[in-house]
């Protein structure tokens, strides 16, 4: 036996949730249509050379990605490590099979002290999976950069994962995600695995990506700064999407139970 409010209850209810609801999918939606912005933007600067009047530019050269941005490899772990604290390791847990960073794939640890200090992940660090548990290869090659931390102090990324780190002060975090989100960096990726039951992605996969750039990198600013806005309000978005899932979640029990009436609110 439950207690249950009335039907006129009931109805205020989930008009009061249907007000979050709403507004956790525009989020989302939106965040859809930002991501797919960055795409376009990078597609017409990068590959199309729109703004150079569709021609590659002479001054623009074919680079390794090992030329603008460092490595790093992740944490390797022991499972009694993982217990419950407020350091959170992304894993590729975090890698949506469709694309994008699943906040409810972080898993609590508390590292030994062989973690190094590289191996910290900041917000809008771009995390690459080197592994797939699957041989669909949907994971593997993916780039993802950290939009949230969840609420957790730090953030720590694991051994299936490699952070890719900016070495030049031209090419910010935000341009390095945008980069490497483009589908022609992933289709380079499916080359470099190997593996059978567990995939792998060779160690030389992301140092021998080949892209043109321009020699003075510096002409890449208008595009760095539009990118980087363009990351900062899906972030915006993701941390409003958790506040508002969180104050539902707090609120249905109250509802339900009657501890907060809410049938004189006009919706």
């Amino acid at each position: 036996q439950i207690a249950v409010p009335g039907i006129v209850e009931q109805k205020c209810i989930g008009d009061l949730l249907k007000v979050l609801d709403d507004k956790i999918q525009l989020n989302t939606k939106i965040n859809k249509n930002l991501a797919e912005q960055i795409k376009t933007i990078c597609t017409a600067w990068l590959s199309d050379y729109a703004p150079f009047g569709g021609i590659l530019p002479n001054d623009w050269s074919e680079m390794s990605l090992s030329s603008i941005a460092d490595f790093v490899n992740g944490y390797s772990y022991k499972g009694t490590e993982l217990t419950e604290s407020n350091i959170a390791m992304a894993t590729i847990k975090n890698f949506d099979r469709k694309g994008g960073f699943k906040l409810d794939g972080y898993k609590e640890i508390i590292p030994s002290n062989k973690l190094k200090d590289t191996q910290h992940a900041e917000l809008f660090d771009t995390l690459v999976a080197h592994t797939d548990l699957t041989q669909n290869a949907e994971v593997i090659g993916n780039a993802e950069p950290v939009m949230s931390k969840s609420g957790y102090d730090d953030i720590v990324f694991s051994m299936d994962l490699v952070k890719v780190v900016p070495k030049s002060k031209h090419i910010s975090k935000f341009l390095i995600a945008a980069i490497l989100q483009d589908k022609k960096f992933k289709a380079h990726c499916l080359g470099y695995v190997n593996g059978t039951t567990v995939l792998h992605l060779s160690k030389k996969a992301l140092p021998e990506y080949q892209l043109y750039l321009p020699d003075d990198l510096s002409v890449l600013k208008p595009l760095d700064e539009l990118v980087t806005a363009l990351y900062q309000r899906i972030s915006a978005n993701i941390e409003e999407i958790i506040k508002l899932e969180t104050l539902r979640d707090t609120l249905l029990p109250k509802l339900m139970s009657g501890e907060l009436d809410v049938s004189n609110i006009d919706l």
